[in-house]
């Protein structure tokens, strides 16, 4: 394992940077920032005190969506200028208000978004740009999402649960096939996952580095 120091204040999601150098972190303090393999961290769309938990890409548009908890929004940031978010969803009936709402977002294919609400209820939803809420479910297996990520390769979803300090490799509806411990990182909120260099990377939101976790046949 290997721990990269950012400057992102405390790293909530993690995915691949639209052009492939690097990764977006959000920030639950200030939004969404750029981070280098190495820790370099620049601002990518930051506002003072915006509670952004969940970071993602479209790969073709290379638009990005980000989520913010309490107000339980999705916004958009439209390629190429990343300015001036648009509202996307807004879950209404849970996490309103508090703590423990969206925390975590991924690009899945053909327009669609899966979305995970923290906990109370552990909620995952699948969201259509162009149809709205296409299913929902309360996950059991995991004590909470604290972030999520697609694989297209293995077509699986991946959970961070900072709760029990895992990481997971889900089913499409979250149920757990495999989990693996990370009890060295105290509060691990984001999580992506690098096929290009074998690796998982697990954002710490309490130290704010990057742990770099490599795996065999990923």
């Amino acid at each position: 394992v290997e721990e990269v120091q950012t400057t992102c204040p405390e790293v909530s999601g993690l995915c691949l940077a639209p052009d492939g150098d690097g990764m977006l972190a959000a920030s639950d303090e200030h939004g969404v920032y750029r981070v280098s393999w190495t820790g370099e961290t620049t601002p990518f769309y930051t506002e003072k005190e915006l509670d952004c938990e969940g970071v993602t890409v479209d790969p073709v548009t290379k638009d990005v969506y980000y989520v913010v908890e309490g107000s339980q929004e999705v916004r958009r940031l439209a390629a190429p200028d990343y300015k001036d978010p648009e509202l996307v969803y807004v879950l209404r009936d849970a996490g309103f208000g508090t703590n423990s709402g969206l925390e975590g977002i991924t690009w899945y294919k053909d327009g669609t978004l899966l979305i995970g609400n923290q906990m109370e209820p552990n909620l995952l939803v699948r969201y259509s740009l162009k149809e709205g809420e296409l299913s929902r479910r309360v996950l059991t297996d995991t004590d909470e999402i604290a972030d999520l990520y697609y694989d297209p390769v293995r077509d699986v979803l991946w959970i961070a649960d900072s709760e029990r300090r895992t990481i997971n490799i889900c089913t499409l509806d979250g149920d757990v096939l495999a989990s693996y411990p990370v009890p060295f990182i105290d509060n691990g909120e984001g999580l992506y996952v690098d096929h290009a260099r074998s690796c998982v990377w697990v954002g710490d939101d309490t130290t704010s580095k990057l742990f770099k976790i490599s795996f065999g046949n990923l």
